[in-house]
């Protein structure tokens, strides 16, 4: 679920200079970038890719691939993502029916994109379908994402809740949608983000 100013609230959410919101920012990605570090992976794939902001933060704190595929449902962002991030491939495709072989990767992210979509268990069960090894997925953490946005004045009308947020879970409701197709290794709330490491 997308709307106009989708690319925009990306952009604005990466190049945003409160000190409290990069701080924030910061910790999640770092614990990211941590866990990615212990788990070493040499072929990734990213659901959900955007833009490649996820990547070049990644980037920042000295995590590259091997090799990367990017996979997004909207063509302006994966030309976007092409152009910051030459060196890996990004493809515009339904991940229901993206026809790449399964067990292909040996991480699977999925960052901030569960929460957007209708039917969330069938596209974790596909996430699974794809990789070899391990799953990496962060959602907001529920209610204090929706009460940090209100208390910033964002998305007043809908109580702070980001009108892309189908699904809405607070950190036990999560793992139990996760261990239904995965088993969770660690998880983690890096306030107002929840990360959750399962392998399949």
């Amino acid at each position: 679920m997308t709307q106009k100013d989708t690319a925009i609230r990306h952009l604005h959410k990466y190049s945003n200079r409160n000190p409290l919101h990069q701080m924030i920012l910061g910790r999640f990605f770092d614990k990211v970038a941590e866990e990615i570090t212990r788990l070493s992976p040499l072929n990734v794939l990213e659901f959900g890719c955007g833009e490649g902001l996820f990547l070049q933060q990644l980037k920042k704190r000295n995590i590259y691939f091997k090799k990367l595929i990017g996979i997004d449902c909207r063509d302006d962002a994966i030309q976007y993502a092409k152009s910051l991030h030459p060196e890996y491939d990004f493809f515009k495709a339904d991940l229901l029916s993206w026809s790449r072989p399964g067990r292909s990767f040996d991480l699977v992210i999925a960052s901030q994109v569960l929460e957007h979509l209708e039917s969330p268990d069938q596209f974790l069960k596909r996430l699974t379908y794809y990789s070899r090894q391990y799953l990496l997925l962060t959602v907001p953490l529920e209610p204090w994402f929706s009460l940090i946005n209100l208390l910033r004045g964002r998305d007043i009308l809908r109580l702070g809740n980001h009108p892309e947020h189908i699904n809405l879970w607070r950190y036990n409701q999560f793992q139990r949608f996760v261990s239904r197709h995965a088993r969770i290794e660690e998880s983690y709330s890096i306030f107002p983000f929840i990360i959750t490491i399962a392998r399949v």
